[in-house]
């Protein structure tokens, strides 16, 4: 069993997270099917050969019947590896794709909170990237969402995601080379009935992908160059953060957005909005544009709602509060997060990360 790809790969992409989100105990996120049942046998074996503290989760909607067994089956698999595990139940998911996805996430960050660790480790593979900027350049994405998936970023879901990093240590591995690996290893692994239905749109971006495989190899090398002028614009946007944005008794104040580009001027506001608000997502589209476009200019900006947010011109100054009750908690801690994120920095992430509590309104890491 050695030499095989995968191993390499994982353990390049564990090497370059922040120590400190690995001293804490590591979740691991298995559904039983191929990739994550993958990734379940390398962190196992790399947690064994450093020390470290590994759990598993696997999430039943309570949509299948078979969905009980599967787990089973990856609980009994975690006892031979001697790990331990836990099925999280979610009874009576409504069976929407965005709804069953929140809860998922929702589920495995109270469970990882739960355990105390900062860390869930995902299975999504370069075919996943793959599909995504497919699924991305038919919803009319820009670039910089066609760099596809982080390999690092923020739970998406809050405030129960507050304080969990995903990790998704697989992006370069392809899904045949780990079903190869399984094949070697002598471990089956299920295939979800859903991933072969084409009213989901994934699905139907994997059907045009499968065909020719080439097709996959060129779209990767195009997210992989525009994952680096990624990296380049969170770098501009994360120093301009730092220079310019303070958080006071709930509210973002934020100068000079009039000195940014009109494109990462709205990246940031989103972001900010998205923070002060207490949402999941950043508000986008038209009237997003038109408020940046209003303040960038200079006009006589006299104020705005967006996203649930409340943009205030005071003194020279923005001010973003949630247009709703008292101001969201631990928006200074949130913002400290996203920061990191964009930094790239290892131990700005480790400073966020190492805050005692992410759910208090902590001194920000700038």
């Amino acid at each position: 069993m050695q030499g095989l790809r995968p191993g390499p790969a994982f353990e390049t992409a564990l090497a370059a997270l922040p120590a400190c989100l690995l001293d804490a105990p590591i979740g691991v996120a298995v559904s039983g099917g191929g990739d994550s049942l993958a990734l379940l046998l390398l962190a196992q074996r790399w947690a064994a050969g450093r020390g470290r503290t590994l759990f598993a989760l696997t999430v039943d909607h309570g949509l299948r019947p078979e969905a009980r067994a599967e787990a089973e089956a990856v609980a009994a698999l975690c006892r031979q590896l001697g790990l331990p595990h836990e099925t999280l139940r979610l009874e009576g998911a409504a069976p929407r794709q965005a709804s069953l996805r929140r809860g998922r996430h929702a589920a495995l960050a109270r469970a990882a909170r739960q355990r105390g660790s900062r860390l869930l480790l995902t299975g999504h593979t370069a075919d996943d990237q793959a599909e995504t900027f497919l699924m991305r350049a038919r919803q009319g994405s820009g670039w910089y969402g066609l760099a596809g998936m982080r390999p690092l970023s923020l739970s998406p879901v809050w405030p129960e995601g507050q304080g969990v990093f995903i990790a998704r240590p697989l992006l370069g591995a392809r899904r045949e080379e780990l079903r190869t690996f399984l094949r070697a290893e002598d471990v089956r692994w299920v295939d979800d009935p859903s991933n072969d239905n084409p009213a989901f749109e994934r699905v139907r971006m994997r059907r045009l992908l499968c065909p020719k495989m080439s097709g996959s190899v060129q779209i990767l090398s195009v997210m992989d160059r525009f994952q680096t002028l990624r990296m380049i614009e969170d770098a501009a946007l994360w120093r301009w953060m730092t220079a310019n944005i303070r958080v006071s008794e709930g509210v973002i104040e934020v100068t000079f957005l009039t000195l940014l580009p009109t494109e990462r001027a709205a990246r940031a506001l989103g972001l900010l909005i998205q923070i002060a608000a207490g949402r999941e997502v950043p508000p986008r589209g038209e009237r997003l544009a038109r408020i940046v476009e209003h303040i960038v200019s200079e006009e006589d900006f006299r104020g705005a709602t967006l996203g649930g947010c409340q943009i205030r011109p005071r003194r020279g100054r923005l001010q973003l509060a949630s247009e709703t009750g008292p101001p969201i908690p631990g928006i200074a801690a949130r913002l400290a997060a996203h920061q990191a994120i964009l930094s790239g920095n290892t131990h700005e992430i480790a400073a966020a990360a190492g805050k005692e509590s992410f759910l208090e309104d902590l001194v920000p890491i700038f």
